[in-house]
């Protein structure tokens, strides 16, 4: 995962950069969708008093977390607590959570609506959520080569982010702020740009 998830480490970097303009101090934060750890690592960094808690679905991401924790950490429990779960249905207190964090992982699902609603359900009043996510011009590039040469179209869909803010308020969002940047990568072999595909 980690080498082909350029497009993930570039994101994170973007989103952080934007936790400047915001004065929080969350008691606990949780980075759903957490993957091999780089934002929840990141996120330690920048608030240091915060429980820290990774989420994700998939075990072998949680065990990459932990590799990734430095061992003093782990010592005096000061390392992320990894929680195996779906975003759907997070085993959380409903309240309990200043700060969540969700880099690229919203997108996997046919409908975030629920998963967004559960966010909602476990953020503490005045908590914040930042997340990013695939829009509809992703994979264009892809899309049209497939239809050039008459293949049929099996590139993921992704929902524009007007009606992801339109989801926000139905889960109970309030003022959702949206933004939207176009990242480009150039692969010099189409190659290496199906094995990142089917890596991540």
């Amino acid at each position: 995962y980690d080498s082909a998830a350029a497009l993930a480490r570039e994101v994170g970097t973007r989103m952080a950069a934007r936790l400047d303009w915001v004065k929080i101090a969350p008691q606990r934060m949780a980075d759903i969708g957490c993957a091999t750890g780089d934002g929840i690592h990141a996120l330690q960094q920048r608030y240091p008093k915060a429980q820290a808690l990774a989420v994700d679905y998939a075990l072998p991401m949680l065990a990459a977390v932990r590799q990734g924790t430095p061992r003093w950490q782990r010592l005096i429990g000061r390392g992320p607590r990894p929680i195996n779960a779906d975003v759907r249905a997070l085993p959380l207190v409903s309240g309990s959570l200043g700060l969540v964090w969700s880099n690229l992982m919203l997108h996997w699902l046919d409908d975030p609506l629920p998963a967004l609603r559960e966010i909602h359900r476990v953020m503490a009043t005045g908590g914040l959520v930042m997340f990013a996510t695939l829009g509809p011009d992703s994979l264009l590039e892809l899309r049209e080569a497939m239809q050039k040469v008459g293949a049929d179209d099996t590139a993921r869909r992704f929902i524009d982010m007007h009606d992801i803010g339109d989801m926000l308020v139905a889960a109970g969002f309030a003022d959702p702020v949206m933004d939207m940047e176009i990242v480009n990568f150039t692969y010099r072999h189409p190659r290496q740009f199906l094995a990142d595909q089917r890596h991540l």
